[in-house]
């Protein structure tokens, strides 16, 4: 589209004039517009336009005009809500006039299987340069420049963005964070995508500086290549909370290969987390807690963190949810324990976590919290479990008192449990700045994703996502089923390694063939017909001579004779090394996507395996190989030799290569990969290609 670039968004946050197209009747949607607008306090100026040129029942200082070409000024933002027919009509009247952004809340396009009609949305809109948001969407809102042009609750002040393909989702985050006193910067509900999307708004998002942190609510992707790279950017510099609808492999699975399977959609979804430095959460609270906690929070510079408490049972379970999400809660150090022993009554416990009991006191709060923020530690969680006789907000003034003008602040997040009477101290805390959550696992779990962050920007720094490459190599095959043979003819120029082979059409080829060759040997079929080999009985092992293979290729020629029999290749059976699967799959969204995991017997048992979209560097790969649970197998395993685990690592940067510049293979599995002391040798290798 011919477009004003992401770039020029500002008119789109702060219009100056605002057109309301639609009904203006008391129950219709533009009539709640501009009971938004309105209400908001939006300053600038707002006109509804209906065909009767109706003024808006309860507002008569707002004029009512039958058409845009009757408007005494060009509006910057068009909120469009008449009929679904009536839409392209106003759009095209709109982009005559020169309108540069609508907003179409209007429903009954392509998420009714009305895409013919979205077609002609985008199509008036692409004509004339006005860029849109919608259709089937619930608006958008500034809180800085009170903008509230939307149907849902207004969002209160705050530095998150939050981005959403679902109006509903939408609605029901802004309550919730308004009844948890949770703000927002900005509120975008984007619909349908017929135009802007999730790609451009992050763009623009990033240079906000009423912006700190960005939340996504996506349910579908158009190009996931691009949302790769632009949130990998946008992660250098701030934080991307993501929750992605459909998780669930049903009716996704994939059939044909290992490799295809095993990289569902939801997993290649998750690879992108891991590249881009998002962070990934589960539902809307977890969500809230995260975007609450970079809110008001400094940067975690490490893992390490202390619990202090008036409880013991809370305190373990901050403790056990922290070390379940990677953070440490080492014992206090006997200077530190030694400090706290002066202040502290004897019965309470100086480890970590560490108790001030139910005796604990403001003072006892303030003291021990500056004595922790000043030792090792990177962060705290502060937990206090009220009883009626306790105030509090007496409590909370001691923890706002040990985070206060600190010279180099750390995170400080509180636990005040629970219910009314906490109220007051949980009301202190926000004052203070001092983030308020209702467990200390969830605690743990902000502390948690905030650490993961702060690793991913470390790493992002370093590292180019996507990049170009282009190592050389053949030509690949130009049409399917690629047979065995042609596999290892395209694969062995480009640097992959196979155990010594032949390939044999004729039983007098044996001889010649098996002088070459080590035994023992292993014969595989070769047949268009025959993609799973071993299913079929096509795959001999152990044959140690050449009257053994002659049995073998005899019998498979007279098993296979009706499924196009091309021969069979043989193999020096390989017996030592660490199993692997590697494979490639091409997504419909992601493009390229590199695999590996635990191979042979073991790839359906343990499913341990790892994903990157393609093409991607040697730290990627190597973080690939550390994600798998086998990993461990190749610095050698109780006695066992130490495997070339740089050699497997070149094998799947040649992976990501061949993936990103051949894309007419659908599918690759290499299975098993056996890691060698010294080397790998894939043992079986298999194409896919796609269908022209």
């Amino acid at each position: 589209m011919d477009s004003n670039s992401s770039a020029n968004f500002d008119l789109l946050f702060d219009p100056q004039t605002i057109a309301v197209f639609g009904s203006v009747k008391s129950n219709k949607i533009a009539h709640q517009l501009i009971t938004q607008l309105s209400g908001g306090g939006y300053p600038g100026s707002i006109l509804a336009v209906n065909p009767k040129g109706e003024r808006p029942e309860g507002f008569p200082a707002i004029p009512g005009f039958p058409q845009v070409e009757a408007l005494p000024h060009r509006p910057d933002l068009a909120l469009i809500c008449v009929p679904e027919r009536f839409v392209a009509e106003v759009l095209e009247s709109c982009g005559q006039a020169g309108v540069p952004f609508a907003v179409v809340f209007t429903s009954g396009f392509s998420e009714s299987g009305n895409t013919e009609q979205e077609l002609r949305l985008k199509a008036a809109a692409e004509r004339h340069g006005l860029r849109l948001i919608g259709p089937n969407c619930a608006g958008i809102m500034d809180t800085r420049s009170a903008l509230f042009a939307s149907i849902e609750v207004r969002a209160l002040p705050g530095k998150t963005a939050f981005i959403t393909q679902s109006g509903a989702v939408g609605g029901a985050v802004l309550a919730l964070a308004e009844s948890r006193g949770i703000g927002f910067s900005k509120f975008i509900s984007y619909g349908n995508r017929v135009d802007i999307g999730e790609v451009e708004l992050l763009d623009y998002l990033v240079t906000d500086p009423a912006t700190e942190v960005i939340a996504l609510y996506l349910e579908s992707l158009q190009n996931g290549r691009e949302l790769l790279r632009t949130i990998a950017r946008v992660s250098l510099s701030k934080p991307v909370i993501i929750i992605k609808a459909g998780r669930s492999r049903s009716g996704l699975r994939a059939a044909g290969s290992h490799t295809g399977s095993m990289a569902g959609s939801d997993e290649i979804f998750a690879a992108m987390i891991r590249q881009s430095g998002a962070i990934r959460v589960a539902g809307i609270e977890q969500m809230l807690d995260l975007c609450d906690g970079f809110s008001n929070l400094p940067p975690m510079r490490g893992a390490r963190i202390a619990v202090v408490t008036n409880s013991g049972g809370p305190g373990i379970l901050a403790s056990d949810r922290a070390e379940e999400l990677g953070l440490e809660v080492r014992e206090s150090e006997k200077a530190l324990k030694d400090q706290l022993k002066d202040f502290l009554p004897e019965h309470c416990a100086f480890t970590n976590p560490i108790d001030l009991t139910v005796e604990g006191t403001r003072e006892g709060y303030r003291r021990t919290l500056e004595a922790v923020l000043d030792s090792e530690y990177d962060a705290a969680i502060v937990i206090n479990v009220a009883t009626p006789f306790l105030d509090s907000s007496d409590l909370a003034c001691g923890i706002a008192e040990a985070s206060a003008g600190r010279k180099h602040p750390k995170p400080v997040a509180a636990v005040f449990m629970a219910g009314a009477i906490v109220e007051r101290g949980i009301e202190t805390l926000k004052r203070n700045g001092i983030p308020a959550f209702p467990t200390g696992e969830r605690a743990a779990a902000v502390l948690s994703g905030m650490h993961t962050y702060t690793r991913a920007r470390r790493i992002l720094s370093g590292r180019t996502i996507l990049p170009n490459t282009n190592r050389g190599g053949a030509v690949a095959p130009a049409h399917g089923p690629v047979l065995e043979p042609e596999v290892l003819s395209f694969l062995e120029p480009l640097g992959f390694t196979f155990p010594q082979h032949r390939f044999i059409i004729e039983e007098d080829q044996i001889p010649e063939a098996t002088a070459e060759l080590a035994y023992p040997l292993v014969m595989k079929v070769v047949s268009p017909q025959i993609l799973h080999k071993s299913d079929v009985g096509g795959v001999l092992l152990n044959l140690e001579d050449e009257q053994h293979v002659r049995r073998g290729f005899t019998d498979m020629a007279g098993r296979f004779a009706d499924r196009e029999f091309h021969g069979a290749m043989l193999y020096t059976q390989v017996r030592e090394g660490l199993e692997i699967i590697a494979g490639i799959k091409q997504d419909p969204t992601f493009g390229p996507v590199v695999l590996v995991g635990a191979g042979g017997v073991l790839t359906e048992l343990l499913q341990d395996s790892a994903l990157r979209i393609a093409p991607f560097d040697v730290r990627e790969a190597e973080d690939m190989i550390s994600e798998l649970r086998v990993a461990r197998l190749l610095s050698g395993y109780r006695g066992a030799p130490a495997l070339d685990r740089r050699a497997l690592v070149d094998l799947l940067l040649r992976l990501s290569d061949l993936a990103a510049r051949y894309p007419s293979i659908r599918e690759l599995d290499f299975n098993p990969v056996f890691v060698q002391p010294r080397g790998v040798k894939i043992a079986d290798a298999r194409i896919i290609l796609k269908e022209r």
